[in-house]
């Protein structure tokens, strides 16, 4: 009997926001699977001490800093990772900007910013990375979505739009990008206990009450994407693409 294949050796991974949350998560399963991670994220610092801990643990990790409303970054991301890991395999969308606020008084700097963020940099990054899987004939890319895609909670219009609009970029980019051997995925997490949410629950108690509100009765954590991750950037998962995959605990059921 054939065991299917998970393994990531000789694979770049690329994960942008990743010193935290569920960025981080997804760099440090695809070291465990035996891949060599660019941990990307505007706190340098931190990123750095994450992949310090990455490469204490037997794993290979490099971090590389940067605003992702600054477009230019794209170029000097994959220039950085070409130059200190020798190539690049995967690519994972992460970072984003969620800033809550009423539409109505959004200003358009803000709205820019987001958008920026969460839409052009994401577009402009996978532009770069796919002329060097298509060369290759080899690559993966995942972009995150959120349960906000669908849902459109209030307060959250610029990133809502930008989640939705990832869904779309995920199946354009799929068709297209097809035929060199890369897939294109998007994962769509729901209600997470991550650095950026912390201030959603008062404390233990409070957090768990809350999770009462999801239908598998908890709130999500980090570790709930690295396994679909790890599929999808594995030869195990080779025979998937252009799809939007929840993991929410069934949020979208409702």
């Amino acid at each position: 009997m054939q065991k299917p294949d998970f393994s990531m050796n000789g694979r770049v991974a690329l994960v942008t926001g990743a010193a935290r949350g569920i960025g981080l998560g997804i760099a440090q399963a695809f070291a465990s699977a035996g891949a060599a991670v660019v941990i990307q994220d505007i706190d340098l610092d931190v990123a750095q001490a994450e992949a310090g801990a990455i490469c204490r643990a037997g794993g290979k990790a490099i971090a590389l800093g940067g605003d992702v409303t600054d477009t230019q970054l794209a170029d000097e991301l994959i220039k950085n990772a070409l130059e200190s890991l020798g190539g690049l395999h995967v690519l994972v969308n992460n970072a984003a900007i969620q800033t809550p606020e009423h539409w109505l008084a959004m200003s358009q700097d803000s709205l820019d910013r987001q958008l920026r963020a969460d839409l052009v940099f994401p577009i402009l990054l996978a532009q770069r990375a796919a002329v060097i899987f298509k060369n290759q004939k080899w690559g993966r890319i995942i972009n995150l979505g959120s349960v906000q895609q669908r849902r459109g909670n209030p307060g959250m219009l610029a990133y809502s739009a930008s989640k939705a609009a990832m869904e779309k970029i995920t199946t354009a980019l799929a068709r297209d990008l097809a035929s060199d051997n890369i897939t294109v995925n998007c994962i769509a997490p729901g209600w997470f206990d991550t650095y950026r949410n912390r201030a959603d629950f008062k404390d233990e108690a409070d957090k768990a009450k809350k999770g009462e509100q999801v239908p598998l009765g908890r709130i999500g954590v980090p570790a709930d994407c690295q396994g679909l991750a790890v599929l999808l950037c594995s030869p195990a998962g080779s025979y998937i693409t252009g799809q939007t995959i929840y993991v929410d605990g069934g949020m979208t059921l409702r």
